[in-house]
């Protein structure tokens, strides 16, 4: 038995001649093993039995139908199986018309045991020979079936002397994704197809890459039927034993994700961001309600100590000037730092709006002249607020130059452990 088979080879005998059937018969099975032989003086009959045997093997004259005929019916009935003219007519005008025919193999038929020899080898090698053509064509068919079922858009290519692929095939979803059928692109370049004009050069070296025999695993931009989109671009190169280059390229689309990880990093952008309004907010809510807080407090104390009921009013405005500050920080805060409208301001007012929201028990205000500015009013009124309290907290023992604008602070400290006296000059 021919290596790697697991059963016999099963043989249609046909011939009109009763006596050299039974001959072949029993030789064959009697000196090989590996042989079965169902004969039959019937070609009709042969043909139901074509389901069950490996090989027809058949006279050419027969007087109901001959080899030739015979051959013809089996083709309709199975492309594939072997058929083997075995004739006693022996003229090279019957064995020129069977092969021309497409007839598998042809042997003259004689009685001697070298012809049977020649025979069965013949019947084992065309055997043989259709059986790995049939598991070729049925691998070819699953590979196809997947290359079509692929999800992805996928194309086959031959790599040509330029190192560029050319199409061989493309699936389904290519021709869906890229708008190319088949019958459009094949034996064209593909990069003509798919490649944006300002991508070539990207693309000459992935193709030198690939040509090199190396796996691509590369994000690619290509030209589909709805316009640019991203894709991940996985190639693995091969060569046939021709030398032929060849290959298959997976596109997997991941504009959607790509958008997606965009929008993320803008978000974490936009938190960080806010994060970092937050941090100010709360840096400047610190720092800016502690002056009419203390105000507040100052006023909260002398009326618990002197019963003084006219300081209920500054506390009460100490008060509303924290909800105000409260109210411009949470919007600063929450929208940014930017001024959305700017208005004519009197500066002598903000002062002494200002001044009020500060304790500044040892301090005086002087204003001179008349003064307008164009700001955000709050954010004028906050600013002073915040530099006159500094001016009392951290006031130098010296004198600064005068200025036309100025907080002048200073002074020597009265004895007794007095604190300093501050002066607050604004005007021209």
């Amino acid at each position: 038995m021919p290596t790697g088979r697991q059963r016999p080879i099963r043989v249609c005998h046909v011939d009109d001649d009763e006596g050299f059937l039974e001959l072949t018969r029993r030789t064959l099975t009697r000196e090989y093993d590996h042989v079965t032989v169902e004969p039959t003086t019937d070609p009709e009959a042969a043909l139901d039995v074509l389901d069950d045997v490996d090989c027809v093997v058949s006279d050419y004259r027969m007087p109901t139908m001959d080899g030739l005929a015979l051959f013809a019916a089996v083709r309709e009935r199975d492309p594939d199986l072997p058929f083997v003219m075995f004739t006693g007519k022996g003229s090279e005008d019957v064995a020129s018309e069977a092969i021309s025919a497409g007839v598998t193999d042809y042997v003259r038929k004689d009685a001697s045991p070298d012809r049977f020899d020649l025979l069965v080898n013949r019947v084992e090698k065309v055997v043989e020979a259709a059986e790995r053509e049939r598991a070729l064509r049925e691998e070819r068919e699953r590979f196809q079936a997947l290359f079509d079922n692929i999800p992805e858009p996928t194309v086959a290519y031959e790599l040509r002397e330029d190192d560029e692929p050319y199409v061989t095939d493309v699936n389904p979803a290519f021709e869906r994704v890229f708008g190319h059928s088949t019958a459009a692109i094949r034996g064209e370049s593909l990069d003509d197809f798919v490649v944006p004009q300002d991508r070539t050069d990207e693309a000459a070296n992935l193709n030198q890459q690939v040509a090199r025999g190396e796996p691509l695993d590369a994000e690619v931009t290509r030209l589909t039927a709805d316009g640019e989109r991203q894709f991940l671009l996985r190639d693995v190169p091969n060569r046939h034993e021709n030398g032929v280059r060849f290959g298959y390229a997976i596109y997997t689309d991941i504009t959607e994700q790509r958008e997606r990880e965009e929008a993320l990093e803008r978000s974490r952008e936009r938190l960080e961001r806010q994060n970092e309004r937050l941090e100010a907010f709360a840096g400047v809510v610190s720092h800016d309600l502690r002056n009419p807080l203390s105000v507040a407090t100052s006023h909260a104390d002398l009326l618990a100590e002197t019963g003084e009921v006219e300081r209920i009013e500054h506390v009460r405005e100490a008060l509303a000037r924290m909800d105000e500050l409260v109210q411009d920080l949470l919007a600063l805060a929450q929208h940014g730092t930017a001024v959305q409208q700017l208005a004519l301001c009197d500066l002598e007012s903000l002062a002494v709006r200002a001044w009020a929201s500060v304790e500044t028990p040892d301090a005086e205000l002087e204003v001179e002249g008349d003064c307008a500015i164009r700001a955000d009013e709050g954010r004028a009124q906050q600013l002073l607020e915040n530099l006159f309290r500094n001016a009392v907290e951290h006031g130098s023992t010296g004198r600064q130059m005068e200025s036309d604008d100025a907080v002048e602070h200073g002074g020597p400290r009265a004895s007794g452990g007095d604190r300093r006296r501050c002066r607050a000059r604004i005007g021209r």
